[in-house]
């Protein structure tokens, strides 16, 4: 049977890659590159009850068909299919689909040395909006969630905006923020045993505190060698197939830091600062992070409204389509890039009129 599992998730820019980066450097546990291709597998053989030899050889065989997961590489996780098969052949008429995506997991590769696998992870920041879904469908799982201030969160988009990471437009990122951490908020009152909620600055600050915490909430070891992951540079940077996901991630190359922190006192002007501040709201208290402005204006209101409508809307369009069936949910997660992009157009002509006033 498949091993303990747990995921990380949050915004994309929060952090999840470094605390992916750590786990993956421990020699208990196995955590492949970003790949979201867990819901889509469900949601195609979630109906087999009974998995024989037939159904395990088509799954596998789905699995490394080429271009099955919408430009998604399996060759990422560069998985072993002989070796793979093999295992997976062991667990006929004993699994469920859960325990063959977990093993997926468990069958990739990694640039750090590895003991026993005790504990196998996964790391997709857009799983965060899915995380209900995530919890019925894993019901033993443990959540890692990394919240950074909502801020420098913003200018870590906007600094990418050349890669197209999301739209970089200030009132849908906060918007997108508040939503997603009210969500890990809800979950962990539900869920506590379940749900770890850390912040990005409390893991940079005082590092080795805050991975010895999380690793006693997983059950495994506390291993401080895994702070020394930047010596692999060369090993990781090839583990990044995509040289352009590769630059994003450069400041993984060095020891953790706080270099990242307090990026918006110098990056963003004050207009941008309380409307930051009034969306974030009381939510940005609960989290920890001071604002600087408190004061209601119902013109930032009005100006931000929106794009807090547009986010929920893709939001929930996202999880409803997860629900439908493989090929409709294929075709919805093809065509929804489709409406960033329209917004992203017109936000563009809409800062370049407002640049010419």
């Amino acid at each position: 049977m498949a091993v303990p599992f747990f995921f990380i998730l949050g915004r994309p820019r929060s952090g999840t890659t470094l605390l992916k980066t750590l786990f993956d450097a421990h020699p208990n546990v196995k955590i492949p590159p970003e790949l979201p291709i867990f819901l889509p597998l469900y949601q195609k053989f979630r109906h087999v009850k009974t998995w024989d030899k037939a159904h395990l050889l088509t799954f596998i065989d789905h699995v490394f068909k080429p271009n099955v997961f919408n430009g998604k590489k399996i060759e990422n996780l560069k998985i072993n299919q002989e070796q793979f098969t093999e295992d997976l052949l062991k667990m006929e008429y004993n699994c469920t689909i859960q325990d063959l995506l977990i093993k997926l997991n468990e069958h990739s590769s990694s640039v750090f040395p590895k003991q026993e696998i005790r504990l196998v992870g996964d790391k997709n920041p857009v799983y965060s909006v899915y995380m209900k879904r995530l919890i019925r469908i894993f019901p033993k799982a443990w959540f890692i969630c990394i919240i950074r201030d909502y801020r420098d969160n913003y200018v870590s988009i906007k600094n990418l905006e050349k890669v197209k990471l999301e739209a970089p437009v200030l009132t849908l990122q906060i918007a997108r923020w508040v939503y997603v951490t009210k969500l890990f908020l809800a979950c962990q009152n539900r869920f506590p045993d379940r749900f770890y909620i850390i912040r990005y600055e409390d893991l940079v600050t005082k590092p080795h505190e805050a991975f010895r915490e999380l690793c006693a909430f997983l059950s495994i070891p506390y291993v401080p060698e895994v702070f020394e992951f930047y010596k692999k540079k060369e090993e990781l940077l090839k583990a990044f197939l995509d040289p352009a996901i590769g630059n994003i991630h450069k400041s993984l190359m060095y020891p953790v830091n706080t270099g990242r922190m307090d990026l918006w006192k110098t990056q963003l002007n004050g207009l941008e600062v309380k409307i930051a501040d009034q969306i974030a709201g009381k939510t940005a208290d609960i989290m920890g992070y001071s604002r600087k402005t408190t004061k209601f204006s119902m013109k930032l209101y009005i100006k931000s409204l929106p794009m807090a409508i547009y986010g929920k809307i893709l939001f929930r369009l996202m999880q409803w389509g997860s629900f439908l069936p493989y090929r409709s949910s294929r075709w919805l997660s093809l065509n929804l890039p489709k409406l960033v992009k329209i917004y992203s157009r017109f936000s563009e002509k809409s800062a370049v009129a407002a640049q010419e006033k």
